[in-house]
């Protein structure tokens, strides 16, 4: 990875960077001549060949910013009187091969030669010592081999970073074979293949490490071919080995096997580089928000993501976004990254450029275009069995003394990213730095400090973040590395043997999930009508109903995160910055644990109402979450004002949390959360809609007037429907709303026209605002709903969406389709009696009818199509008639069949929130009870019994 300027391989500066190499090249040659005969002369050359093309690969990026602006400065000195660009250029070259510029340049850049010289010095010696080894070992290279090593016959010098003194990985081609020098002891490969043949015997698919020979401070690694999987057999082996290395990884602390360690041969996936074992365990400071979400949040740093195989998004200056997993790093996923290069080569003009690049393809991937998402189960299988013999083995007391065995081996601590180092050696390799040296190093210093308050298990004392300097100025990338104690080993088994392994999975499938979900957007997930019940029956259904509910809670009670302070929590795939991530999950009503406690505060209701079955630890449950939800509430303040992610939600939250709870001091949080929404107040808003902005502002502030007789939330709430007025586009084709989600006004009821048409018309049906006011929001309302009605195709019998770029297609959902549609209808015509409203719902009923099976959620799935179809019976029985048994029927039908809940877009991993996820299934399930005393979070109603 280079570090500093890169560029084209014509290199602008070559006759500048030979001069200033040739003494160092000539004097390796040398030392290599002292090696024969046990080299012969073609090997000789070979070698010094590579060896000249890294050395002055090397001094190439150190010098060119340098040499960069000494052009211009030269050029507009008028030094360079010549004709043409070429000859200025040939002139600025000649003079740069002066003495007199020699002697300039340690006058402006006094830390340049010394920096240059030490590098180059250093990197002559690591490469004359590799030379010498491979005399002295290349008898015993035929144990990796199989065959005598023979005559070299190619070098490959540049295998990655240089570390320790100018060491590197390099890649050597014999007539018997081709293999790999390694400047680091390898007894802890060695180590980690005999624990792998006790675990594993002698299966021939058995996951591995290459052979290797160590020679106590470097070693021969055995080369492993790339190939891909032959068939669907041989890919199913290999997830499942990913699984097993994960396994198997989780116990022994293995860190940093990224993209580039892990090899894929086949069905076997082979780690190259296990250097990193035994890692110690850190933790993040008390966030201040419970024991449960510390111990979530740690879960990305000590459960089996931190090996590196599970996809994970970096936050590196220089690599954000990008995927650098084992497991993932999947081909048209990733982000460019930017590279500088030098532009206008060759010319005075030429200039520092970044362009973006590919992130480089590593032999990871077992097949062309892999989809981790078909082999979930295989990795998560191969996991959960690992981690079932460790704890047998364990259990016979066979595990501590395998792992006893690795005493003494060298680990590497991987003590912050590579990347990072990269970033800070730019900076002190730039011409200011080299210019002021004590003061880059001042800064250098400061920024080392600041990443090791970041990051965890990162050096902070002061003579490790010198070493590092020292490292990063004369060219290598910093290594840390020990012998391994026994405390530490004994650390890693004792962190081991107090791991979930439930969470540990959970973790995995989640980061999984994500990774897919950043791949498709979800959107395949969410079109497709899978999981509808082939055969829906009546059979014993409310029975049927009771025992999904219970099956549900118990779920997400059990793979809660629970705090030694009685604090629960849990973790969950969702959105953030534009990428899915897994975290815990946060306090919105959306994916978050509002919407959570939500679900269980209403199971809990139905329960006391009779209509649930008791389940065990619902309150303790429900006690812990709302310590972390006042926590959080407390600690994060939000900007947003929606009614699914920001201080809307918060309001209707705790509203019905205090409604269904009866606990005092529930309804002082909602009452600080509209406080809060009235001093930031809404000009701010760019997102408007129900999810993200204002309108989903609107009825949970009216819920808070009714609820406290405070006539101070419906002015806030008058403020809300003003934005609406002052954003709305209107002409002839009615009211629609431009927001930041997309590229034109759309419909909809979570995003679009008919949502916030709905909430403005809750709005004029209340006493927010004067008369005139509200005359203003119920015309603008069926503005909105003109809209709306204008999208209506009757040949497609749906309302189209105009997110989409076929011009024909239409959903079936709460968010962007009928069913949200035909729930603001129904919940408007129940209030008005409006004829508009009866037409609009009817058309949602016959436009949903027969669309069960994309999901068991609110947002897009079952459970919010069945709440319109029950709905709309009662409102217009003559038109939109339904057996109540029917729709029950087919929603816990499908259930059963499919084996258990299915989710929306992370349908695949355990998602607790209440839109997306299990919590909505459980409130889902409350409703489907014709006596539910549970309100809907569909419409933000506050009915409660």
């Amino acid at each position: 990875m280079p570090t500093l300027a890169s560029s084209a391989p014509a290199a602008t500066f070559a006759d500048i960077v030979d001069r200033h190499t040739r003494s160092s090249r000539e004097a390796l040659a040398a030392d290599l001549v002292q090696l024969a005969p046990m080299l012969d002369a073609a090997e000789i050359a070979l070698i010094a060949h590579a060896a000249d093309a890294a050395l002055t690969e090397s001094a190439r990026l150190k010098l060119n910013r340098v040499l960069l602006l000494e052009l211009h400065a030269a050029q507009r000195a008028g030094e360079l009187d010549a004709p043409d660009e070429a000859a200025r250029f040939a002139r600025f070259v000649s003079q740069a091969q002066t003495e007199s510029f020699d002697r300039h340049l340690q006058q402006r850049y006094p830390a340049l030669w010394p920096r240059l010289q030490q590098s180059l010095r250093q990197q002559r010696l690591a490469l004359r010592e590799m030379a010498a080894r491979l005399v002295a070992d290349r008898a015993v290279l035929a144990t990796l081999l199989g065959q005598p090593a023979g005559r070299l016959s190619a070098i490959n010098l540049g295998m990655g970073d240089l570390h320790a003194g100018g060491h590197a990985v390099a890649q050597l081609q014999f007539e018997g074979g081709r293999l790999l020098y390694k400047p680091r002891s390898l007894r802890i490969d060695q180590c980690l293949d005999t624990l792998l043949q006790n675990l594993f015997g002698d299966d021939p698919l058995r996951i591995r490490v290459p052979a290797v020979v160590d020679r106590s401070d470097y070693g021969w690694a055995a080369f492993v071919m790339h190939r891909h999987c032959a068939n669907e057999a041989e890919l199913q082996r290999f997830y499942r080995g990913l699984g097993e290395w994960l396994g198997v990884l989780r116990l022994i602390g293995g860190v940093d096997i990224h993209h580039e360690n892990l090899i894929a041969c086949g069905p076997v996936p082979v780690v190259v580089d296990p250097e990193s074992l035994f890692a110690l365990v850190a933790s993040a400071p008390p966030s201040g928000n419970g024991h449960a979400y510390d111990l979530a949040s740690n879960l990305a740093f000590t459960s089996v993501v931190r090996t590196g195989i599970v996809p994970f998004r970096s936050e590196t200056p220089g690599f954000s976004g990008v995927d650098l997993s084992a497991a993932g790093s999947l081909p048209g996923q990733q982000p460019k990254v930017h590279a500088p290069v030098i532009a206008d080569e060759g010319t005075t003009r030429a200039h520092l450029k970044l362009v973006d690049v590919d992130v480089q393809h590593a032999q990871n991937h077992p097949c062309p275009q892999p989809d981790v998402s078909r082999f979930w189960n295989e990795l998560s299988e191969g996991f959960l069995a690992v981690s079932t013999a460790l704890r047998t083995l364990d259990a016979r007391g066979g595990l501590a003394p395998l792992l006893d065995s690795f005493r003494g081996c060298m680990a590497r601590d991987v003590r912050r990213p590579t990347q990072a180092y990269v970033e800070i050696a730019r900076m002190l390799w730039h011409p200011a730095s080299l210019h002021d040296a004590p003061a880059a190093r001042i800064r250098a210093r400061e920024l080392l400090r600041r990443n090791a308050a970041l990051t965890l298990a990162t050096p902070v004392q002061d003579d490790e973040i010198e070493a590092e300097i020292d490292a990063l100025c004369s060219g290598d990338i910093p290594v840390f590395a020990a012998p391994l104690a026994a405390e530490r080993i004994g650390a890693s088994l004792n962190d081991w043997r107090h791991m979930r392994t439930d969470l540990e999975e959970l973790t995995v499938r989640c980061a999984l999930v994500a990774t897919n979900l950043n791949r498709t957007g979800g959107e395949n997930e969410r079109d497709g009508r899978h999981f509808f019940a082939r055969q829906p029956h009546t059979t014993r259904l409310e029975t049927r109903r009771r025992i999904l509910a219970a099956d549900a809670v118990e779920r997400l009670l059990r793979l809660a995160v629970r705090g030694n302070d009685g604090s629960v929590t849990w973790i969950t795939p969702e959105t953030s910055r534009g990428n899915w991530l897994v975290q815990p999950v946060r306090q919105d009503l959306y994916f978050g644990l509002g919407g959570v406690l939500v679900g269980l505060a209403g199971y809990r209701r139905e329960v006391l109402g009779g209509r649930a079955d008791p389940v065990a630890g619902i309150d303790e449950s429900l006690a812990g979450a709302l310590q972390v939800l006042r926590a959080l509430d407390a600690s994060t303040p939000s900007q947003q004002t929606g009614g699914y992610d920001g201080l809307g939600a918060r309001i209707w939250i705790w509203l019905t949390l205090s409604d269904l709870l009866q606990q005092p001091g529930l309804l002082d949080h909602a009452i600080a959360a509209a406080a809060q929404l009235e001093q930031i107040g809404f000009a701010g808003d760019n997102n408007l809609d129900i999810i993200d902005g204002c309108s989903g502002a609107i009825v949970p502030l009216l819920q808070l007037a009714e609820a406290t007789a405070d006539a101070r939330w419906l002015a806030v709430a008058a403020q809300a429907g003003r934005h609406l007025e002052a954003r709305a586009v209107i002409d002839a084709e009615g009211a629609r709303w431009l927001t930041p989600v997309f590229p034109e006004p759309v419909g909809g009821f979570a995003h679009g026209a008919a949502g916030i048409a709905w909430a403005l018309a809750r709005l004029a049906l209340s006493g927010a605002g004067d008369a005139a006011d509200r005359a203003r929001w119920q015309a603008l309302s069926e503005q909105g709903f003109a809209f709306q009605s204008g999208l209506y195709e009757e040949d497609l019998n749906n309302w189209l969406d105009k997110r989409q770029r076929d011009a024909q297609t239409t959903f079936h959902t709460w968010c962007n389709g009928s069913v949200g549609i035909g729930m603001a209808a129904a919940d408007l015509y129940a209030r008005t009696g409006h004829a508009d409203h009866l037409l609009t719902l009817r058309r949602a009923v016959r436009a949903s009818q027969g669309m069960w099976g994309i999901s068991h959620t609110l947002c897009h799935g079952d459970m919010s199509l069945c709440e319109l179809f029950l709905r709309a019976a009662r409102l217009d029985p003559e038109h939109c008639a339904v057996d109540p048994q029917e729709p029950v029927a087919q929603v816990v039908s499908s259930i059963e069949e499919n084996r258990g809940f299915i989710g929306s877009m992370t349908r695949a991993a355990f998602t607790p929130g209440l839109m997306t996820g299990l919590s909505g299934a459980i409130h889902g399930l409350n409703r489907l009870h014709a006596d539910c005393a549970v309100p809907s979070p569909l419409l933000f109603e506050r009915r409660v019994g």
